[in-house]
């Protein structure tokens, strides 16, 4: 089963998107003795302990870098070689013996990260409404994390229609705002509810991972 192969794919995306020159902005500081030292310390308060080896995403802050690891078990079927060297602008990609990968990063380049993969779910909404591939679809809403979508529908349409694969690009790039948020892998769930514009009622809710699982299996 390539599990969430999707989300790696789109991660890589994400993470060329974000300017490779772009260089975190520091003020001068004036250097005085043991400064050495209590950046380290505060750089080891800072970092979290990761999860189980290989077992599931983390994000390290410390002083001045981000730390993404992304597990093996998030590459089955795939090179994490080759995805690592897709990934263009994180300072390091780092193929783990495990299998994981871990993407090294400024602070700065992580929060603009981030903000390219919002972009990219609010591009994906507006594309979904806007373009007229999936025409029963009307509106979709979502919450501000992005782990929450309402998807509004001409439910007699959409049931007669394939717009329901609409649903897959919300599931992968919500999903992907979640990982490198941070969220537990083993935890986290984005939830997309199919409403009937006319009567208002919920009549599908579908729950992602378990929904890129399931179709893994099949």
């Amino acid at each position: 089963m390539k599990k969430f192969a999707a989300i790696i794919a789109a991660s890589g995306l994400a993470l060329a998107a974000c300017s490779s020159d772009s260089e975190p902005e520091t003020e001068p500081v004036e250097e005085t003795d043991g400064a050495a030292d209590t950046m380290t310390d505060t750089q080891d308060a800072e970092e979290t302990e990761s999860d189980e080896e290989g077992g599931g995403v983390s994000v390290d802050e410390g002083l001045f870098n981000v730390e993404v690891t992304i597990p093996s078990s998030f590459f089955e079927g795939e090179d994490p070689e080759q995805v690592a060297a897709n990934v263009d602008n994180a300072e390091e990609a780092i193929v783990n013996e495990d299998g994981s990968i871990t993407y090294k990063m400024s602070k700065a380049q992580h929060e603009e990260m981030m903000e390219e993969v919002a972009t990219s779910v609010e591009e994906a909404t507006a594309t979904i409404t806007e373009s007229g591939d999936y025409p029963s679809i009307q509106a979709i809403e979502t919450s501000d994390n992005y782990d929450h979508f309402i998807v509004q529908v001409d439910r007699e349409a959409y049931e007669n229609s394939f717009d329901g694969f609409a649903t897959m690009t919300l599931g992968v790039v919500g999903s992907l705002y979640q990982l490198f948020n941070g969220e537990d892998p083993d935890s986290y769930e984005v939830t997309i509810e199919m409403e009937d514009v006319e009567s208002g009622e919920v009549f599908n809710t579908i729950t992602y991972p378990e929904a890129l699982e399931e179709m893994g299996e099949e």
